[in-house]
């Protein structure tokens, strides 16, 4: 028999927290300590999740074990008062649980779930967890060989990268916002805006009109840089396995404009980056690298590795990975001859 009237049960429920716990508040900080951005119960999402990272489309939900029903076929028996009105409720809030994994699971989200005890007495496991998720969904990894030294001795180690165009087309539509070239870009170009201002601002509501204004207000017009492109240009050219940007440097001086880049090696296009404000697209030999090429330039520069073809090389030709690299280059010039 329940002891409190049904107005003071209304009451007491409606005090309940639903959102802004310990536990919630404990992993939150945690979360952002870490570099981690996310959305608090964002309203767009289904089911409203706890924390969302929505460019990697996954959800994370904090769980009371009483109000979700931990363990539920062993510990609904322990309800000793008013089980009329707690088992009904608790298995409901158990449905809606699995009603909303699903439906989000559907939707390709990724759900995890941590009950609170979970959180506060394994904080660090919860957040790994959390961060694998993230490190390993829609992302690209390309291999790369690097010397480290480990106890003295130096070994060579194999690391794992993540590969990505997002900032190359965000770059590249700020370099070309004033003119055709820009159309290349401007969708995908949009999507990094906003993913950069919900990172920034993770309680407003960030849609992509939003960050086409603010492309257009120039807030991320930063172009610090010692090489900037010239303002009439008298051709267009197109920069492949460019490097630092020797071949770009000569060309603008020339009096051309550089409206698209690649270069596989990182520490090269970070450089090149420093140089000329943009980060070059990568691997040429990609085709999420192909389909970013404008067809409206007038010089295509590729200085690829020549080794296949010298001395230095052994004269591998094209049995030589890097001799076929050429036909890459010719590929191209035939899509937009």
């Amino acid at each position: 028999m329940d002891r409190l009237s049904k107005e003071q049960r209304e009451k007491n429920m409606k005090a309940v927290k639903n959102k802004n716990s310990q536990i919630e508040i404990v992993l939150g900080r945690s979360l952002w300590n870490k570099g981690l951005r996310y959305r608090k119960n964002n309203k767009t999402v289904f089911g409203k999740p706890d924390f969302t990272f929505k460019k990697h489309k996954v959800a994370v939900f904090c769980d009371g074990e009483f109000w979700h029903g931990k363990d539920w076929e062993i510990r609904k028996h322990d309800h000793k008062s008013n089980q009329d009105f707690w088992l009904p409720k608790i298995e409901k809030n158990i449905e809606r649980d699995k009603k909303v994994t699903a439906e989000l699971e559907k939707q390709g989200w990724t759900v995890l779930r941590f009950w609170g005890k979970d959180i506060l007495n394994n904080l660090e496991n919860c957040v790994i967890e959390i961060e694998n998720i993230i490190g390993e969904k829609n992302m690209k990894f390309k291999e790369k060989i690097s010397i480290e030294e480990v106890g003295g001795k130096k070994i060579r180690l194999r690391r794992i990268e993540p590969e990505s165009n997002k900032e190359s087309v965000f770059t590249h539509y700020l370099h070309n916002s004033q003119n055709e070239t820009s159309k290349f870009y401007k969708k995908d170009a949009l999507e990094y805006a906003k993913e950069v201002l919900e990172y920034k601002y993770p309680e407003e509501e960030i849609t992509l009109q939003t960050a086409e204004e603010a492309l257009q207000y120039g807030i991320f017009n930063t172009f610090e840089v010692p090489f900037l492109p010239i303002e009439k240009p008298k051709f267009k050219f197109i920069d492949l396995f460019a490097g630092i940007g020797g071949f770009r440097l000569a060309l603008q001086n020339l009096g051309g404009k550089c409206i698209y880049t690649s270069e596989w090696d990182s520490e090269a296009k970070r450089t090149y980056k420093a140089n000329f404000g943009e980060t070059p697209f990568g691997d040429i030999t990609k085709e999420e690298t192909k389909k970013y090429i404008p067809d409206n330039f007038d010089i295509l520069c590729a200085g690829f590795p020549c080794q296949a073809f010298s001395i230095a090389g052994k004269r591998g030709g094209f049995e030589d990975t890097r001799g076929t690299l050429f036909f890459d280059v010719a590929e191209i010039i035939k899509i937009v001859a």
